[in-house]
Protein backbone atom coordinates (compact mmCIF):
# COMPACT_ATOMS: atom_id res chain seq x y z
CA UNK A 1 0.00 0.00 0.00
CA UNK A 2 1.30 3.64 -0.53
CA UNK A 3 1.06 5.98 2.31
CA UNK A 4 0.86 9.72 2.08
CA UNK A 5 2.91 11.31 4.78
CA UNK A 6 0.95 13.33 7.35
CA UNK A 7 2.23 16.57 5.74
CA UNK A 8 0.78 15.51 2.47
CA UNK A 9 -2.71 14.44 4.09
CA UNK A 10 -3.63 16.58 6.76
CA UNK A 11 -4.62 19.23 4.69
CA UNK A 12 -6.52 17.56 1.86
CA UNK A 13 -10.69 17.11 2.04
CA UNK A 14 -12.42 13.65 2.57
CA UNK A 15 -11.46 10.73 4.62
CA UNK A 16 -7.96 10.35 5.42
CA UNK A 17 -7.25 6.94 7.80
CA UNK A 18 -4.22 6.02 9.71
CA UNK A 19 -2.54 2.93 9.53
CA UNK A 20 0.57 1.69 11.04
CA UNK A 21 2.35 1.02 8.22
CA UNK A 22 3.66 -2.24 5.97
CA UNK A 23 2.09 -4.66 9.02
CA UNK A 24 -1.44 -6.13 9.04
CA UNK A 25 -2.56 -5.08 12.10
CA UNK A 26 -6.15 -5.91 12.78
CA UNK A 27 -7.68 -2.78 14.29
CA UNK A 28 -6.53 -0.88 10.88
CA UNK A 29 -7.22 -4.11 8.55
CA UNK A 30 -10.62 -4.38 10.22
CA UNK A 31 -11.26 -0.11 9.06
CA UNK A 32 -10.36 -0.95 5.54
CA UNK A 33 -12.29 -3.44 5.49
CA UNK A 34 -15.38 -1.71 6.94
CA UNK A 35 -14.39 0.97 4.22
CA UNK A 36 -14.04 -1.58 1.70
CA UNK A 37 -17.65 -2.85 2.35
CA UNK A 38 -19.01 0.16 1.93
CA UNK A 39 -17.06 1.16 -1.19
CA UNK A 40 -15.86 4.53 0.54
CA UNK A 41 -12.91 6.22 -0.71
CA UNK A 42 -10.17 7.19 1.59
CA UNK A 43 -6.72 8.45 1.74
CA UNK A 44 -3.76 5.78 3.61
CA UNK A 45 -1.75 7.83 6.24
CA UNK A 46 1.60 6.19 7.61
CA UNK A 47 1.27 5.79 11.66
CA UNK A 48 5.31 4.47 12.02
CA UNK A 49 5.15 1.63 14.60
CA UNK A 50 7.29 2.25 18.19
CA UNK A 51 7.89 5.91 16.56
CA UNK A 52 7.38 8.97 18.42
CA UNK A 53 4.96 10.16 15.57
CA UNK A 54 5.32 13.69 16.23
CA UNK A 55 3.71 15.08 13.27
CA UNK A 56 0.74 12.96 13.53
CA UNK A 57 0.34 14.07 17.18
CA UNK A 58 0.38 17.53 16.39
CA UNK A 59 -2.45 17.10 13.35
CA UNK A 60 -4.62 14.81 14.99
CA UNK A 61 -3.76 14.64 19.05
CA UNK A 62 -3.03 10.92 19.11
CA UNK A 63 -0.01 8.70 17.83
CA UNK A 64 -1.92 5.37 17.70
CA UNK A 65 -3.13 3.62 15.00
CA UNK A 66 -6.10 2.94 13.61
CA UNK A 67 -7.32 6.79 13.49
CA UNK A 68 -10.03 8.20 10.80
CA UNK A 69 -9.66 11.94 9.77
CA UNK A 70 -12.70 13.30 8.02
CA UNK A 71 -12.71 16.80 6.59
CA UNK A 72 -12.29 19.66 9.51
CA UNK A 73 -13.99 16.75 11.94
CA UNK A 74 -12.49 15.27 15.32
CA UNK A 75 -10.51 12.88 14.85
CA UNK A 76 -12.34 9.19 15.47
CA UNK A 77 -10.02 6.29 16.99
CA UNK A 78 -11.36 3.13 17.98
CA UNK A 79 -13.11 0.63 16.43
CA UNK A 80 -16.68 2.04 17.44
CA UNK A 81 -16.00 5.72 16.57
CA UNK A 82 -14.69 4.64 12.92
CA UNK A 83 -17.61 2.28 12.51
CA UNK A 84 -20.04 5.18 13.26
CA UNK A 85 -18.54 7.52 11.00
CA UNK A 86 -18.46 4.75 7.95
CA UNK A 87 -22.22 4.16 8.98
CA UNK A 88 -23.07 7.85 8.37
CA UNK A 89 -20.59 8.37 5.03
CA UNK A 90 -22.79 5.07 3.73
CA UNK A 91 -25.70 4.01 5.19
CA UNK A 92 -26.76 2.63 1.82
CA UNK A 93 -24.72 -0.39 2.70
CA UNK A 94 -25.58 -1.05 6.24
CA UNK A 95 -23.11 -3.20 8.68
CA UNK A 96 -25.76 -2.35 11.72
CA UNK A 97 -29.19 -3.78 12.08
CA UNK A 98 -32.17 -1.07 12.54
CA UNK A 99 -33.52 -3.31 15.22
CA UNK A 100 -32.69 -2.56 19.01
CA UNK A 101 -32.22 -6.29 19.92
CA UNK A 102 -30.01 -7.07 16.87
CA UNK A 103 -28.23 -4.33 16.65
CA UNK A 104 -27.08 -4.58 20.80
CA UNK A 105 -25.99 -8.08 19.54
CA UNK A 106 -23.67 -7.05 16.86
CA UNK A 107 -22.38 -3.76 18.81
CA UNK A 108 -21.47 -6.96 22.09
CA UNK A 109 -20.15 -8.98 20.00
CA UNK A 110 -17.67 -6.69 18.42
CA UNK A 111 -17.05 -5.53 21.19
CA UNK A 112 -15.88 -8.74 22.73
CA UNK A 113 -13.86 -9.21 19.30
CA UNK A 114 -12.21 -5.35 19.36
CA UNK A 115 -12.41 -3.95 22.85
CA UNK A 116 -9.83 -3.70 25.88
CA UNK A 117 -9.61 -7.03 27.03
CA UNK A 118 -11.48 -8.70 24.31
CA UNK A 119 -10.16 -11.64 21.86
CA UNK A 120 -7.63 -9.34 20.36
CA UNK A 121 -6.21 -6.90 23.41
CA UNK A 122 -6.09 -10.61 25.12
CA UNK A 123 -4.29 -12.48 22.31
CA UNK A 124 -1.96 -9.63 22.38
CA UNK A 125 -1.12 -9.99 26.06
CA UNK A 126 0.03 -13.31 25.68
CA UNK A 127 2.34 -12.96 22.31
CA UNK A 128 6.07 -13.96 23.52
CA UNK A 129 5.30 -15.24 27.03
CA UNK A 130 5.16 -19.19 27.96
CA UNK A 131 1.45 -18.60 27.79
CA UNK A 132 1.39 -18.75 24.13
CA UNK A 133 3.87 -21.52 24.21
CA UNK A 134 7.57 -21.89 23.29
CA UNK A 135 8.45 -21.65 19.55
CA UNK A 136 10.34 -23.83 17.53
CA UNK A 137 14.14 -22.63 17.51
CA UNK A 138 14.83 -23.78 13.94
CA UNK A 139 12.04 -21.35 12.97
CA UNK A 140 13.14 -18.78 15.01
CA UNK A 141 16.75 -18.41 14.18
CA UNK A 142 14.95 -18.17 10.16
CA UNK A 143 13.76 -14.77 11.04
CA UNK A 144 14.47 -11.58 9.56
CA UNK A 145 14.17 -10.51 13.69
CA UNK A 146 12.71 -11.81 16.52
CA UNK A 147 9.47 -12.77 17.11
CA UNK A 148 6.68 -10.93 19.83
CA UNK A 149 9.25 -11.14 22.95
CA UNK A 150 7.68 -10.63 26.79
CA UNK A 151 8.88 -6.78 26.41
CA UNK A 152 6.95 -6.10 23.15
CA UNK A 153 3.80 -7.21 24.90
CA UNK A 154 4.60 -4.92 28.52
CA UNK A 155 4.85 -2.24 25.91
CA UNK A 156 2.05 -2.55 23.91
CA UNK A 157 0.05 -2.42 27.33
CA UNK A 158 1.70 0.74 28.26
CA UNK A 159 1.05 2.39 25.30
CA UNK A 160 -2.71 1.06 25.25
CA UNK A 161 -3.49 2.05 28.75
CA UNK A 162 -4.83 -1.97 29.19
CA UNK A 163 -6.26 -1.59 32.71
CA UNK A 164 -7.69 -5.70 33.83
CA UNK A 165 -6.25 -8.86 32.34
CA UNK A 166 -2.51 -10.11 31.69
CA UNK A 167 -0.61 -12.66 30.00
CA UNK A 168 -2.10 -15.53 32.67
CA UNK A 169 -5.29 -14.80 32.53
CA UNK A 170 -5.30 -14.32 28.53
CA UNK A 171 -5.48 -17.83 27.04
CA UNK A 172 -8.55 -18.54 28.70
CA UNK A 173 -10.23 -15.15 27.78
CA UNK A 174 -9.66 -15.96 24.79
CA UNK A 175 -10.92 -19.41 24.69
CA UNK A 176 -14.04 -18.40 26.69
CA UNK A 177 -14.61 -15.65 23.02
CA UNK A 178 -14.25 -18.54 20.86
CA UNK A 179 -16.07 -20.79 22.46
CA UNK A 180 -19.46 -17.53 22.23
CA UNK A 181 -18.27 -17.55 18.54
CA UNK A 182 -18.39 -20.67 17.57
CA UNK A 183 -21.72 -21.55 19.38
CA UNK A 184 -23.68 -18.28 17.76
CA UNK A 185 -22.27 -19.93 14.29
CA UNK A 186 -23.71 -23.35 14.79
CA UNK A 187 -26.91 -21.92 15.80
CA UNK A 188 -26.75 -19.35 13.08
CA UNK A 189 -26.22 -22.32 11.01
CA UNK A 190 -28.94 -24.77 12.28
CA UNK A 191 -31.02 -21.60 11.72
CA UNK A 192 -30.40 -21.67 8.13
CA UNK A 193 -27.92 -18.64 8.34
CA UNK A 194 -24.46 -18.02 7.73
CA UNK A 195 -23.73 -14.94 9.36
CA UNK A 196 -23.33 -13.95 13.22
CA UNK A 197 -26.33 -11.90 13.73
CA UNK A 198 -29.44 -12.25 11.75
CA UNK A 199 -29.72 -13.54 7.71
CA UNK A 200 -26.53 -10.87 6.26
CA UNK A 201 -23.46 -9.59 7.06
CA UNK A 202 -23.00 -7.26 10.18
CA UNK A 203 -19.85 -5.16 11.51
CA UNK A 204 -19.39 -8.36 13.57
CA UNK A 205 -18.63 -10.54 11.17
CA UNK A 206 -16.03 -8.37 9.77
CA UNK A 207 -14.57 -7.87 12.81
CA UNK A 208 -13.92 -11.41 13.36
CA UNK A 209 -13.23 -11.93 10.03
CA UNK A 210 -10.60 -9.87 10.18
CA UNK A 211 -9.53 -10.38 13.83
CA UNK A 212 -9.12 -14.41 13.30
CA UNK A 213 -5.69 -13.81 12.00
CA UNK A 214 -4.26 -14.16 15.69
CA UNK A 215 -5.91 -17.19 15.71
CA UNK A 216 -4.35 -18.32 12.37
CA UNK A 217 -2.69 -16.35 9.90
CA UNK A 218 -4.17 -16.35 6.25
CA UNK A 219 -1.67 -17.80 4.23
CA UNK A 220 1.59 -16.23 3.36
CA UNK A 221 0.57 -15.57 -0.78
CA UNK A 222 -2.54 -13.45 0.35
CA UNK A 223 -1.50 -12.48 3.53
CA UNK A 224 2.40 -11.16 3.28
CA UNK A 225 3.13 -10.50 6.87
CA UNK A 226 6.66 -10.19 8.32
CA UNK A 227 8.31 -13.78 9.25
CA UNK A 228 8.92 -12.86 12.74
CA UNK A 229 4.94 -11.89 13.15
CA UNK A 230 3.83 -15.04 11.60
CA UNK A 231 5.53 -17.26 13.71
CA UNK A 232 3.84 -14.42 17.08
CA UNK A 233 0.19 -15.07 15.45
CA UNK A 234 0.96 -18.82 15.30
CA UNK A 235 1.72 -19.47 18.69
CA UNK A 236 -1.64 -20.00 20.18
CA UNK A 237 -0.97 -22.59 22.88
CA UNK A 238 -2.99 -25.53 24.40
CA UNK A 239 -6.23 -23.98 26.25
CA UNK A 240 -7.23 -21.46 22.55
CA UNK A 241 -6.12 -24.59 20.52
CA UNK A 242 -8.46 -26.22 22.39
CA UNK A 243 -11.41 -23.91 21.60
CA UNK A 244 -10.47 -23.98 18.43
CA UNK A 245 -13.66 -25.26 16.66
CA UNK A 246 -13.68 -25.50 12.39
CA UNK A 247 -17.11 -23.07 12.34
CA UNK A 248 -14.72 -20.29 13.54
CA UNK A 249 -12.34 -20.53 10.32
CA UNK A 250 -14.76 -21.82 7.77
CA UNK A 251 -17.01 -18.42 8.48
CA UNK A 252 -13.84 -15.74 7.91
CA UNK A 253 -13.17 -17.85 4.71
CA UNK A 254 -17.07 -17.46 3.72
CA UNK A 255 -16.91 -13.66 4.71
CA UNK A 256 -13.91 -13.32 2.40
CA UNK A 257 -15.08 -15.33 -0.31
CA UNK A 258 -18.47 -13.24 -0.71
CA UNK A 259 -17.62 -10.29 0.61
CA UNK A 260 -14.30 -9.25 0.93
CA UNK A 261 -11.02 -8.92 -1.39
CA UNK A 262 -7.77 -10.44 -1.24
CA UNK A 263 -5.08 -10.45 -0.85
CA UNK A 264 -4.13 -8.54 1.76
CA UNK A 265 -2.28 -4.88 0.92
CA UNK A 266 -0.22 -3.23 3.79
Amino acid sequence: MKYLEVAEAKDLPGLRLVLTAFVPGPWGESAKKILEYKQIPYAPVAQYAGKANEALVAWTGIRNAPNAMYDDEPPRTGWYDILMLAERLAPERPLLPTGSEDRALVLGISSEICSEWGWGWARRAMMGTPFAGTPDPARVSALSKPPWGPEDSARMRTSYSASVGGPAEAPARCADILRMLAARLHRQKAAGSAYLVGDSITACDIYWTVFSMALEPLPHEVNPMPDWMRLSYEMIGPVIEAANDPVLLAHRNLIYERHLSLPLDF
